[in-house]
């Protein structure tokens, strides 16, 4: 071909080009694409043709198709900087973060006055968790352009992560002054006020972003996942059905479908979507993990859904091991890090094989995070240095946990010998807080970005972490699958096995272990003295409630049964009913925890009832939480307080001893039946500890019938309750468990 039908032929193509971009500026996308594609075929040398493809065929989502096309482009014309800046968009939607990076870089090199670049690089640091540079990155992007809405958007959700919620808001509050109809920056600003509990606010921003964009599917979940925090279960739900309407194809509608109906308790419906989002996405890996913990019944409709639960758990368990590795997003990997099958620990069996199964899992998720940790030196103690000691934990507020196992560390670790740092996962502070920053050398409020935070841990260069408990909260649940100090040990706040490799120890107590305690557990156990823990005085000035307004006879028998739904096993509902065909007249007092969770125990004693041809409404009353005060004046004006068998209650037990309430348990095969066992041996009341369901049934009813003997147990508590506070024992032996330990 002559040099000069070469230059026609150049100049078809470019016009055809020319057109393409006319085309796809209009919308009409397919057409654009094939003026593009043609403009190619007359000149495979037409860079900005190439270029064109490649932008979208990553429009797409063709990956692969988008890198020949910007490759070829790229070798044409090595110094374009839009040619290497979309490249670095393809690797970042690869997830190949560092290659995106580098690609920005070179954009950079070759022009530096684009904000768009600066922009994108700042999501890929983003994506390799260095966001003091992302950071920077924008600020670069915004220097170039003040009123780039884009970047606004970009910064205030890194801020957000970062646990900076204020400075976040504000600046997504000027992404939306800078584009007023920027859909995105609306539902960012929704998220940001849905963490911080300003509901209305969040749900006025999701509305104005379907406003905008009526088919925006984000803006519709997010809607559905604030409405959802927010408890208003019903009207998310109605969301997430709406968002199908927007795209009936979408894997994580169905997912989100799947979490909702778990929360509530309606396990079979989250299956249900589990598996239809699954059928659409059928490699993800976050869906297979939440449909192995939905095997698990928050609360058990009958004792045949608990039995097969375990078995369906254990099959999926195994399948979840077997998936093939794959590359997966580091946002992603911290959300499922931070996943635990927390209600597993209500059935009464050893569930340290299933744990530990989990754990490994969870572990080898974790490990691509923790190469991305910035390594500190190891620095060698010195005899007479200070063990620096680190307590994470999203409970450093008036919280069972920080009352019964935190507080007590805080205040009575020598501070001549360690030195502490808290680090609150969870952003709630309160007056308890205020004293753990008194006694803490450094205090440090991580955010709930898991990545940041275990960067910030890292950072102090830890002997030892502490974790009060393990599977409550679940930025802990994440950091612990991480190895942030060389020795790392978890309490009982959660009284089960973690199962989590990089745990070493659990700190459990001679009181609440049987004598095979190790068997039952991955880590290794230390039986601290006593209860184990040291516990203040609360002086709680008593309230008498309204008990007619509450629906209780104060002329009857009042038995106190203050567990969370969860506790209470369908093998042991026939217990309330022994007792009440024995007693004839008597109050079981249940309390209204969460709505939907509450009706299913609700629904299934009231059938156990009618069942055995009795009247549930004659012996249960359900009623509303009630403040502190008047919890406690309730306590005084009742009989007995019932232990859950098989998970006990350790507070509420130690509040009822508090009030002068008998107790009656029974002692578990495992610690976390053996709560208020314990407190009783502890007291010197081994007497109120049954050791078979008959026994616990015959105590409940003789007390009951003998007025005289129930009084005697009153006196008897009065004095040895004082045993229960102020324990030193468990904290020296905690110290020289710590000094031994990283001394090694």
């Amino acid at each position: 071909m002559s040099n000069r039908s070469q230059q026609e032929t150049r100049e078809q193509s470019q016009l055809i080009f020319q057109n393409g971009l006319v085309l796809l500026q209009q919308g009409k996308l397919e057409e654009a694409d094939k003026h593009f594609l043609l403009a190619h075929q007359l000149d495979e040398n037409n860079v900005d043709a190439l270029n064109l493809l490649g932008i979208r065929s990553y429009q797409k989502q063709h990956y692969s198709t988008a890198l020949d096309f910007l490759n070829r482009a790229n070798r044409l014309a090595p110094d374009s900087a839009q040619t290497l800046s979309n490249l670095g968009l393809v690797h970042h939607a690869l997830l190949e973060y560092a290659e995106a990076l580098q690609f920005f870089n070179l954009a950079i090199q070759c022009d530096s006055n684009i904000p768009e670049t600066h922009n994108n690089r700042g999501n890929a640091l983003k994506g390799l968790g260095k966001n003091d540079e992302a950071n920077k990155a924008y600020e670069s992007a915004l220097a170039l352009r003040p009123n780039y809405a884009e970047a606004l958007s970009n910064q205030g959700i890194l801020l957000l992560e970062m646990g900076k919620t204020d400075k976040a808001i504000a600046i997504l509050e000027n992404a939306i002054q800078a584009n007023p109809h920027f859909a995105i920056a609306y539902n960012n600003l929704g998220n940001a006020f849905t963490q911080i509990e300003h509901y209305d606010d969040a749900f006025q921003c999701f509305e104005r972003a379907l406003q905008i964009n009526p088919h925006y599917l984000d803006a519709c979940l997010n809607f559905g996942n604030s409405l959802k925090k927010y408890k208003q279960y019903e009207a998310a739900i109605d969301c997430y059905q709406h968002a199908l309407k927007i795209n009936s194809g979408n894997a994580k509608t169905f997912y989100l479908l799947g979490e909702i109906y778990y929360d509530i308790g309606d396990g079979d419906l989250a299956k249900t979507y589990y598996a239809k989002s699954l059928e659409l996405d059928t490699a993800d890996i976050e869906t297979h993990i939440a449909l192995t913990i939905a095997q698990i019944p928050k609360v058990a409709k009958s004792e045949k859904e608990l039995s097969h639960s375990r078995g369906t758990f254990t099959q999926q368990l195994e399948f979840v091991r077997t998936i093939p590795q794959q590359k997966i997003d580091p946002s992603l990997l911290q959300k499922l890090i931070a996943r635990h099958p927390f209600y597993l620990a209500y059935q009464d069996e050893d569930n340290k094989p299933l744990l530990s199964q989990f754990g490994a899992i969870c572990a080898g998720l974790a490990r691509p995070l923790q190469d991305r940790l910035d390594a500190k030196q190891s620095v060698s103690i010195q005899v007479n240095s200070k063990i620096q000691v680190g307590i994470i934990s999203s409970f450093i507020c008036s919280h069972p946990v920080w009352h019964a196992i935190t507080k007590g560390w805080v205040n009575q670790l020598n501070p001549d010998q360690f030195e502490l740092h808290i680090f609150n996962t969870n952003g709630i502070e309160d007056e308890e807080t205020q004293l753990a920053k008194s006694r803490a050398a450094s205090y440090s409020n991580c955010g709930t970005d898991v990545l940041a935070a275990a960067q910030i841990i890292a950072n102090q260069n830890l002997d030892v972490v502490l974790y009060p408990e393990i599977g409550m909260d679940t930025v802990s649940k994440a950091l612990a699958c991480l190895r942030l100090a060389p020795l790392q040990v978890v309490s009982w706040g959660h009284p089960e096995t973690t199962g989590i490799p990089t745990i070493d120890a659990f700190l459990s107590a001679e009181l609440l272990e049987p004598d095979d305690a190790h068997s039952l557990y991955s880590e290794e156990i230390i039986k601290l003295p006593n209860l184990g823990t040291y516990v203040e005085y609360q002086n709680v000035v008593a309230q008498s409630p309204n008990l007619e307004s509450l629906g209780i006879d104060p002329s009857l028998p009042i038995l106190l049964c203050a567990g969370s739904p969860s506790k209470y096993m369908p093998s042991h509902d026939f217990i309330f009913i022994e007792i009440a065909k024995k007693l004839g007249q008597c109050q079981f007092i249940f309390f209204n925890f969460e709505a939907n969770l509450t009706s299913i125990l609700k629904e299934r004693l009231q059938l156990a009832f009618a069942n055995a041809q009795l009247d549930a409404n004659q012996f249960l009353r359900f009623i509303p939480f009630l403040k502190k005060e008047e919890f406690h004046g309730l306590m005084q004006k009742a009989d007995l307080y019932l232990d859950t068998i098989g998970f006990s209650g350790f507070n509420t037990a130690l509040q009822a001893i508090a009030c002068d309430l008998p107790v009656v348990t029974i002692e578990g095969a495992r610690m976390r039946g053996r709560l208020a066992s314990a407190i009783l041996h502890r007291i010197g009341l081994e007497d109120m500890v049954c050791r078979s369901v008959g026994d616990y049934i015959h105590l409940v009813v003789e007390l009951i019938q003998n007025p005289e003997l129930l009084n005697s147990y009153r006196d008897k508590i009065a004095q040895p309750k004082v045993l229960l506070l102020n324990d030193l024992e468990p904290i020296t032996a905690l110290e020289d468990f710590l000094i031994q330990q990283t001394r090694k």
